[in-house]
């Protein structure tokens, strides 16, 4: 069996929450000729990481004239992949431990992003039909269930497990 130590050191790929967050509880509505890098700047400048921020959208822009639902996309979809890597970690930890105390906090945090998977699922579902209320709905959902992680791992005696930070 891995010490905490080593599910410390292999962490999961982050999850941009609140990203995803900010741009949902916005009006998506498609504005009239606002500047592709101008509404990036505008929405990262009120992200607590700009650079994570700003880089999640150059490495993914299909279009250099990407409107605020084309970026609402990216952020949609790099959560998703996120999120299910993440879950996909916990699941793998969770297989390999036989520390009942671990496990009892994994377990706590794989259910967590259980709700976070359906959940995104429900908002590409409804993004891609257009229903934008539905969309922010769903996702308000996410930043609830993904904390189940923080309290149950940073207790002792799991130490610091760092799971989709």
């Amino acid at each position: 069996m891995a010490s905490p130590d080593y599910y410390k050191s292999h962490s999961s790929p982050r999850v941009p929450m609140l990203l995803v967050l900010f741009f949902l509880l916005i009006n998506i509505t498609p504005s009239l000729a606002q500047d592709t890098q101008q509404l990036i700047d505008h929405i990262c400048r009120q992200m607590e990481e700009f650079g994570f921020c700003t880089q999640t959208f150059k490495e993914n822009l299909k279009s250099p004239n990407a409107d605020i639902v084309a970026l609402t996309q990216i952020t949609i979809e790099r959560a998703k992949d996120n999120a299910t890597k993440t879950h996909d970690f916990i699941r793998q930890v969770l297989g390999n431990t036989n520390d009942p105390a671990l496990k009892n906090a994994l377990t706590e945090c794989e259910n967590g992003y259980r709700v976070v998977m359906d959940s995104f699922d429900s908002v590409v579902l409804s993004f891609f039909q257009k229903d934008y209320d539905s969309v922010q709905r769903y996702e308000t959902v996410t930043p609830r269930a993904e904390p189940s992680c923080d309290d149950p791992l940073s207790t002792p005696p799991n130490t610091q497990i760092e799971i989709g930070r």
